[in-house]
């Protein structure tokens, strides 16, 4: 028995102490943040005073946007971790929940009350049309002038009555319509709310020994990214092209990050990581019908970029072929691809809160800017380099901010190589709110080495456009993203790096130069029609005129077509273009001129083509 009466408070004892651990709130303060393409991870530190024994730990705060598998803690102490729980607010969410039943009911309430005023207004409308339709009294006999007179007035009295029962019950639905639209505007911020809750990660630890902890805290957020753009920059052709290196960063991860050390990685963790495996491949015979029918009827693609008026993107707006179910949403940087797109299609792009629009496109690169509904709008322009500007009128500062821009240096930015990514460490801190709202950071600017050429296939077009080569465009760490190009300090527009596509060579559209005249001309003495038993021969000669009015000799490669036949009754005979290169598959004629300044070239182009009389067929 004393054994027994000795064990039981030892019992209650270990019990209460493994029951009655300490319960710690620690303060987090974020230390540094990795942004990838889309999502971010964020980095936070705690100091915890410990003392022996068990000990939950409570960090509260934490993002809404918080993924809870990804959540990571450390401590570089002699302490046992028992677990690691993620929460959310408890008592934040069943107020919502309740707020949320009490406007739904609400609702509910107002529907069936709208309901039966509309069912008592078609009662009296009902009883409108019978006082109407009953004004004859007394029939063929007549009625004596009292009668009549007290008829009228009753009538009277009760289409009055009617009448006003109709304008109370009207203003009645109104009201309950109004106040209708009100609940739906609360049920949207309750559901907004809902959505902002705060994150609590719960940690149960214990120690040997009291002491103060250096708690480690990472974890992912969503609704958080960067994307590059670029300012193209070329002064003339006789100097290296000037490419700046911008970061767009955004977050919505319901935190603010003050005053913190900001990582950009080209990386983006939502990606699929598991590789794709080859598939049984079919084959079976061909048929050069399909074959020929795909080629005329080849998908082509239409990509681009969303901006409102401000040039933050526009984030879910519908993109799709007019009077078809193709269509797209753009993503988290306003960007979009649309398949299957043949030339001169019209698209639609609509989104909540915006001008509906409709454009006429072929397969290209398009910047598409929308306008908001509302007339008067403020917005607050970031420009990150170190600096923002403050509240203003958008549409009278682009030339302020175009200015600004061409004065703005990148900030210093450590690159980091990794395995399947590369990191920029800027060394300089931000603080970021959790607004959505766009800070653009320069991050790198290069002087790159470049070939400029000119292209002119004045047999579709006259123009002249310069391009710029750039042949070891891989050695600048270069990420696909949009870019504003200049030349000669003139805006041109906008393109799109490609860089999956690019090969070798990075190509870049300058736009046209007038300075460079081309002109092709056919030469009639060279020109004929003939006639030879059941064929005819047409024959066809151009010359090429390029003068090169620029003070600066130019390289310009200069293209036209001989025409390649289908069918064997259709011949294509002495094909001249002398100094020329020419691809036999496509009849695809390439001149590589060099030109002094003021100088001028002529070059020629001739053909015949034979075909049965009887058919028609266009040479030109």
């Amino acid at each position: 028995m004393k054994g027994l009466i000795l064990l039981i408070p030892a019992f209650f004892l270990l019990h209460d102490l493994v029951a009655q651990s300490r319960k710690i709130t620690a303060e987090t303060t974020v230390q540094q943040v990795t942004i990838f393409s889309s999502g971010a991870q964020i980095h936070r530190v705690a100091n915890v005073n410990l003392q022996p024994g068990r000990t939950e730990i409570n960090f509260p705060e934490l993002s809404s946007q918080l993924q809870q598998q990804s959540v990571q803690l450390k401590a570089e102490a002699n302490i046992t971790l028992i677990s690691v729980t993620t929460s959310k607010d408890f008592f934040v969410q069943r107020k919502i929940e309740q707020d949320e039943k009490n406007l739904l009911d609400k609702k509910t309430d107002l529907k069936s009350k709208s309901e039966a005023d509309n069912k008592l207004l078609q009662v009296y409308m009902n009883e409108e049309q019978m006082l109407i339709k009953n004004e004859s009294i007394g029939g063929q006999a007549g009625v004596k002038a009292d009668e009549l007179r007290q008829a009228l007035d009753l009538h009277r009295q009760r289409l009055t009555e009617v009448y006003q029962k109709q304008l109370e019950i009207g203003h009645k639905i109104n009201d309950e319509l109004l106040e209708l639209a009100r609940v739906d505007a609360q049920l949207k911020d309750v559901s907004k709310k809902r959505d902002s809750i705060k994150y609590t990660i719960t940690a149960v630890v214990e120690s040997k020994e009291t002491r103060a902890i250096k708690f480690e805290l990472t974890y992912a957020v969503k609704d958080a990214g960067w994307f590059p753009t670029y300012d193209v920059r070329v002064a003339d052709i006789q100097q290296p092209l000037s490419m700046m290196m911008n970061a767009n960063v955004f977050q919505r991860s319901g935190e603010t990050w003050k005053d913190v050390s900001i990582q950009l990685s080209s990386g983006n963790p939502s990606e699929n990581a598991t590789p794709s495996r080859l598939q049984t491949w079919w084959i079976g015979y061909f048929d050069p019908s399909i074959s020929m029918n795909n080629a005329v009827l080849a998908p082509s693609t239409v990509g681009g970029r969303i901006v409102d008026e401000n040039g933050q993107p526009v984030i879910g707006a519908a993109v799709a072929l007019k009077g078809s179910s193709n269509g797209v949403s753009t993503d988290a940087n306003g960007y979009f691809r649309l398949n299957n797109v043949n030339g001169n299609t019209p698209i639609t792009i609509s989104s909540v809160g915006y001008i509906s629009k409709q454009i006429t496109v072929k397969p290209g690169y398009y910047s598409i800017t929308m306008h908001q509904r509302e007339d008067h709008l403020e917005e607050v322009v970031v420009v990150g380099y170190g600096s923002s500007s403050s509240a203003r009128d958008y549409s009278d500062d682009r030339e302020l901010r175009k200015q600004r821009k061409e004065e703005i240096n990148p900030v210093a930015v450590i690159t980091q190589y990794q395995p399947t990514n590369v990191v920029y460490k800027i060394e300089e801190k931000y603080t970021l709110e959790t607004d959505g709202k766009t800070i653009t950071i320069g991050i790198k600017k290069v002087d790159v080495a470049t070939q400029y050429e000119y292209f002119a296939a004045p047999k579709v077009d006259p123009s002249v456009f310069l391009t710029a080569k750039i042949l070891n465009w891989q050695s600048y760490d270069l990420q696909p993203g949009e870019a504003s190009l200049y030349f000669e300090g003139t805006y041109l527009g906008k393109t799109y790096l490609d860089l999956a596509n690019a090969g070798d060579t990075l190509q870049l559209s300058l736009g046209k130069d007038n300075s460079i005249n081309v002109s092709r001309k056919l030469v009639k003495e060279f020109s004929a029609k003939k006639f030879l038993g059941s064929n005819k021969t047409d024959s066809r000669s151009y010359e090429i005129i390029v003068k090169n009015n620029k003070k600066v000799p130019i390289n310009l490669i200069l293209q036209d077509q001989f025409p390649v036949s289908t069918t064997k009754d259709i011949e294509v005979d002495d094909a001249k273009a002398p100094d020329a290169q020419v691809e036999k598959e496509t009849g695809i004629v390439t001149w590589s001129l060099n030109m002094t300044a003021g100088q001028e070239k002529r070059m020629q182009v001739s053909y015949e083509v034979k075909y049965p009389k009887d058919k028609r067929v266009v040479v030109n």
